[in-house]
């Protein structure tokens, strides 16, 4: 009767546990575990969880291919932006006019990565160190 029991009262919980309404991606959950005799033991502290929605806007440049000052890239003040440099043929330093980024060398046959906030409007180079050239334009509005 005691194991009858038991799983009547294990599969309620997890019936339970199954259903509701809500947001899928955002819920708490406080599990605890019932044995079989109908001891309930008590288990971790409450977690809750949180989908995030990555809304960071992604720009590419291969120096040399598809890169050059008529190249302009537009964006929204407060957007998140995350700037990959390809820099397939020679060793060279970039850096983001206007922002504190740059700087590093980026080796031939290597990416660099900057992650940055648009934080106010304007137009911003993105500049070799090596050659002095512009390779894209990052235009804030």
């Amino acid at each position: 009767m005691k194991t009858k029991l038991a799983v009547l009262v294990l599969g309620l919980f997890v019936s339970s546990a199954c259903g509701g309404e809500g947001d899928p991606g955002t819920g708490t959950t406080s599990p605890t575990t019932t044995m079989m005799d109908g001891t309930t033991i008590a288990s971790l502290d409450t977690v809750s969880l949180t989908t995030v929605e990555d809304d960071t806007i992604r720009i590419t440049v291969s120096v040399g291919v598809d890169s050059g000052p008529d190249r302009i890239e537009e964006v929204s003040v407060g957007d998140a932006i995350e700037l990959t440099l390809v820099n397939p043929d020679e060793d060279d330093e970039f850096h983001v006019h206007g922002f504190d980024l740059g700087g590093d060398e980026t080796p031939a046959g290597d990416e660099k990565v900057f992650a940055f906030t648009a934080s106010e409007a304007g137009d911003y180079e993105v500049e070799s160190h090596v050659t002095g050239d512009v390779l894209v334009v990052i235009r804030v509005s």
